[in-house]
C-alpha cells in the first residue's frame, strides 16, 4: 500500500512542474521573493598612497575584502586608485577607509568621489 501512496506523490509532483514547463506563469501581482530581490550596492572611487610594487594593489585588495560591507575591490597600481563595491546599509566609504587605515599599515586611502549603483 505504501508504494500507491508514494507513485502518487510523486505523480502529482510531477504533474505539477509540468505546468510550468507548459507556460503557465506565475501570478505577477506578488512581490519578488528575496531570491530574486538585488541587493542594492553603492561605489567609492579611493587613492591609494603607499605603493610601490606589482605586487601591492593585491594586498590591498585582500585588505579592503576584510572590511565588513565591502562586496568587491579592484585596484590599479599604475593610476594608484581603487574601486569598491560595498552595502550602504552596512557601511559607508569613511568606514571603509577608516578600518582600512587603521589595519593596513603601509598603505594610506583617500576618498576621491561616492555614487549610488
Amino acid at each position: 500500500m505504501k508504494t500507491k501512496v508514494v507513485a502518487v506523490s510523486l505523480a502529482l509532483a510531477v504533474l505539477v512542474g509540468a505546468g510550468s514547463l507548459l507556460g503557465q506563469k506565475k501570478d505577477q501581482s506578488q512581490p519578488p521573493t528575496t531570491e530574486t530581490t538585488k541587493l542594492q550596492l553603492a561605489q567609492c572611487a579611493l587613492k591609494v598612497n603607499g605603493m610601490t610594487c606589482d605586487g601591492c594593489p593585491g594586498m590591498v585588495e585582500k585588505g579592503l575584502s576584510k572590511v565588513e560591507g565591502v562586496k568587491t575591490a579592484k585596484v590599479d597600481f599604475k593610476t594608484a586608485a581603487a574601486r569598491v563595491e560595498f552595502n550602504p546599509k552596512v557601511t559607508n566609504a569613511e568606514k571603509i577607509i577608516a578600518s582600512f587605515n587603521k589595519s593596513n599599515p603601509g598603505f594610506r586611502l583617500e576618498l576621491t568621489k561616492t555614487s549610488g549603483k
